[in-house]
This record gives C-alpha cells, sequence and structure tokens, in this order.
C-alpha cells in the first residue's frame, strides 16, 4: 500500500490537488487497481502513466454558460473598457472539456467584440473533448443551460448532441497547461477565468496557482473565480484585485485602474 499511497501523492502534487479531498481518494482508489509493474514504471512510461491518472481523477463537472449573472458582468466591464477596433484576450484556466472557453468566446461574439480565449487544462483527455467539440444534451447534460438564442453558436447534430459552431471555434485555442506552473503569456489577458478548480487544491498549491493567474492579468483587467474559491488562504485583494459586486455578481479587478 505504500507503493501506492507514494504514486498517488506524486500525482497529487503534480497538480496541487488536496490529497484528502474527493481527487486524492480517486487516485488512491485508481493506483490500487494498477498491477505492479505499472506502479514500478520509470521515464517515459511513467510519464504517460501520470498523465492517464490525472484524465481519470480530475473533475470535469461544467457546462455551459455555468453563472450567466458573472459572464454578463464580465462582458459589460470587457466592453466599456475595450477601445474600439482593440482584440481581447481571455484566458480559461482549467477549462476541462471545454464548455468555459466556448461560452466566453459567445459571450464575446454577441456582444460584437473581438478576440481570443486561450483554454489550458491539464488533463489530455478533456482537451481532446474539447478539440472534438461534441457535447450530449439533456436536464444534466453540458448543454442544461443552453437557451434557445444560444443554438446560434451551438447547432443541434444528427444524432442529437450539440457542436460548436466554426466561428465560436475559431476564437478558441486550446492547450496543455497546469495552472501552478508560468502561464501562457504574462500580464497580458483582459480576463483570466478559473472557476471551481482552485477549490479542489490544498492550500500550499491555492496560494500559487493564485499567484500565477494574478500574474496573467493586464492593469486594469479582470479575475473570475468561482464562489468555492476563495477561501484563505486565497486574498486576490493581497495580489492588487479589488472586489466588484453589481447585479448578484461578483469578480476582482486588477487596481491599477478603474474598469467599468
Amino acid at each position: 500500500m505504500g507503493e501506492v499511497s507514494t504514486l498517488a501523492l506524486e500525482t497529487c502534487r503534480l497538480i496541487g490537488a488536496n490529497p484528502a479531498g474527493p481527487i486524492g481518494a480517486r487516485l488512491i482508489e485508481a493506483c490500487a487497481a494498477l498491477p505492479p509493474q505499472r506502479i514500478h514504471a520509470s521515464g517515459a512510461d511513467r510519464e504517460a502513466l501520470l498523465a492517464t491518472l490525472i484524465d481519470g481523477a480530475t473533475n470535469r463537472e461544467t457546462y455551459f454558460f455555468r453563472d450567466r449573472r458573472q459572464l454578463a458582468l464580465m462582458g459589460s466591464l470587457l466592453r466599456s473598457g475595450a477601445p474600439p477596433g482593440s482584440r481581447l484576450d481571455i484566458w480559461s484556466a482549467g477549462c476541462a472539456t471545454g464548455e468555459e472557453a466556448y461560452s466566453l468566446a459567445m459571450v464575446l461574439r454577441d456582444l460584437g467584440l473581438a478576440g481570443t480565449v486561450t483554454g489550458t487544462d491539464v488533463s489530455r483527455g478533456a482537451l481532446a473533448t474539447a478539440r472534438t467539440a461534441l457535447y450530449r444534451t439533456g436536464q444534466m447534460s453540458p448543454c442544461r443551460d443552453v437557451t434557445a438564442p444560444d443554438e446560434i453558436h451551438l447547432p443541434l447534430t444528427a444524432d442529437g448532441r450539440r457542436t460548436v459552431a466554426d466561428p465560436i471555434r475559431g476564437m478558441v485555442r486550446l492547450i496543455e497547461h497546469n495552472i501552478l506552473s508560468v502561464p501562457p503569456r504574462t500580464g497580458e489577458f483582459h480576463a483570466v477565468v478559473c472557476r471551481n478548480v482552485l477549490i479542489y487544491m490544498d492550500a500550499a498549491a491555492r496560494t500559487t496557482a493564485l499567484r500565477r493567474l494574478a500574474s496573467a492579468v493586464r492593469p486594469g483587467g479582470l479575475l473570475l473565480l468561482g464562489p468555492g474559491d476563495v477561501a484563505p488562504p486565497i486574498d486576490p485583494e493581497a495580489h492588487g484585485f479589488r472586489a466588484l459586486f453589481r447585479d448578484g455578481a461578483g469578480l476582482f479587478v486588477e487596481g491599477a485602474r478603474h474598469v467599468g
């Protein structure tokens, strides 16, 4: 059992997962089911094993247009602060299977704003699903909050699933990335969105992740976190952000310049 625990802890450390949380529990179970020769894998085989464990353990519970009020507030602030003809850059960190990254692109397009959404995740399997851009429908599906006006961006396929329209797919680039590492770009994103990701991390990893996320936001830019992500030791104000609440939604604004 010691070798199983060691492998599970190693995987937890890679993604900052709390070993005592649900991801840690899933990793212990997955490692316990491995044959001994795989547990002792090394080199490229071990890297492949760790990637497989991460794919199976990370949380992929997400859906299109989660918390529309927060997305609407973000869109309003971006539109009011964007010079005419400018292009906006948004980072969707921990985008899982792509629903959030595509939702952000739809928000921009519906507001007449040009831009690019960079969607990143540590799970290769989740990114493969995002690139395929085919989603099941139904009451508890990723499309459960899709409304009639959204269907122009999310048309139905012949088999009853939804796909992402080409103009939206063209606005999104998907790359493998760990939010504990250096961000894709530093100090350049108009908005960084990382919702319901930090909640699964241990305290040290949450602190590191927030520092990385904050460093990616340009002066006056926006930081969107989930309600469960903002808990000690997380303190966006310590990184120069101020909280903004409007119409029942909240986010953080980098304090160098007033936005909206």
